[in-house]
């Protein structure tokens, strides 16, 4: 998912219990969701409870506010809720930490649990770390310990020759760097959160990593499992015939960037993947379609659950159904680790 750092959308009304939003055209859909932050240049808030239509406006409750949000402010929605570290959003400890991989280091909030079972948190394309911040109230009333990665060609971080976030082919590297960082902090069970792209780099890490038996479980969020079929939906979508073109386009894009395409097929690989997977997808994402899961879902030996919402937006489960899901995700956890301790 990318940042959107357009604020098109304007407060109307705002007090302490409500706020009304003149949305624009791209926040509509982001702003019916059960929980969505609003974000403005110089504040934010949260947003949830009912939603009121008026003829030009929405009306919602509002959580809390941070920073200086006003009325006539030009805002944005934001799936992610949270706008910046851990301390400053949820009020949990963190530390900032550097990892060291084969391009050189890389950035990492660490938040500390109780225990020696560790989530690792990998963000999607265009993205950054506090995309997984809305789990994180979870993993720390389960003791866990949390790692928000960085990987390359992310802001601030080291840049490959190609400079292009390659969906796995690449970034899995920098998710073994982050897996072998936990293993020396005495982590005994290892457990990853991937957010899109961050799925795609989740499964490569799990098909090539010699570190792959050290992870117990995956959860997937809406995983980008076929960028062939996803830019190809995205054509067949379009007004005119682009799907003509998308061949000789493809081909260039393979010698520019050094992309087998074929590598980034997942779904062709799922009968190789031993690891057990968490599946969260939804039938209205526009982004990722959901025929990519349901076909995963049918061929992965060791599927866990799949979670087919139907009405959440590209990585936005935890807005949409956030008790459902971390339910089940609290259950998925507790169930492997519980079974790892009584082989031991």
């Amino acid at each position: 998912m990318r940042e959107n750092l357009e604020y098109f959308s304007q407060i109307t009304y705002l007090d302490s219990n409500n706020v009304t939003i003149e949305p624009s055209v791209e926040d509509t859909r982001a702003l019916e969701l059960p929980l969505v932050g609003l974000v403005s240049r110089e504040g934010s808030l949260i947003a949830n409870g009912p939603v009121i239509h008026h003829q030009n406006t929405i009306t919602r409750s509002v959580v809390n506010t941070s920073g200086n949000i006003q009325l006539g402010n030009r805002v944005r929605a934001d799936v992610f809720i949270h706008q910046k570290n851990p301390k400053y959003s949820i009020g949990l400890d963190y530390s900032e930490v550097r990892f060291r991989s084969e391009l050189g280091d890389l950035g990492a909030w660490v938040i500390s649990g109780e225990g020696e079972t560790w989530m690792v948190c990998v963000h999607g394309h265009r993205s950054n770390r506090r995309e997984s911040l809305r789990f994180s109230p979870l993993f720390e009333s389960m003791g866990l310990n949390q790692m928000l990665i960085k990987y390359r060609n992310d802001v601030d971080s080291p840049v490959d020759r190609g400079g292009y976030h390659m969906f796995g082919l690449t970034e899995w590297r920098d998710l073994e760097a982050a897996v072998a960082y936990v293993i020396n902090q005495g982590a005994k069970n290892i457990f990853i959160l991937g957010h899109s792209m961050g799925g795609s780099i989740a499964l490569q890490f799990i098909l090539k990593s010699n570190l792959r038996s050290h992870v117990n479980g995956i959860v997937l969020e809406s995983p980008a499992l076929d960028l062939n079929g996803i830019i190809t939906a995205k054509a067949k979508a379009l007004p005119f015939p682009i799907t003509t073109l998308l061949p000789p386009i493809k081909k260039m894009v393979s010698k520019l960037v050094n992309l087998d395409w074929s590598e980034l097929d997942y779904i062709s690989k799922a009968s190789e993947i031993e690891t057990p997977i968490l599946l969260i997808h939804s039938t209205k994402d526009q982004t990722v379609p959901v025929a990519q899961s349901d076909q995963f879902a049918n061929i992965i030996p060791h599927l866990y659950e799949y979670l087919r919402l139907e009405g959440a937006p590209h990585a936005a489960s935890w807005n949409f159904a956030q008790h459902k899901v971390e339910s089940l995700m609290k259950t998925f956890i507790s169930n492997i680790v519980s079974k790892t301790c009584s082989r031991k």
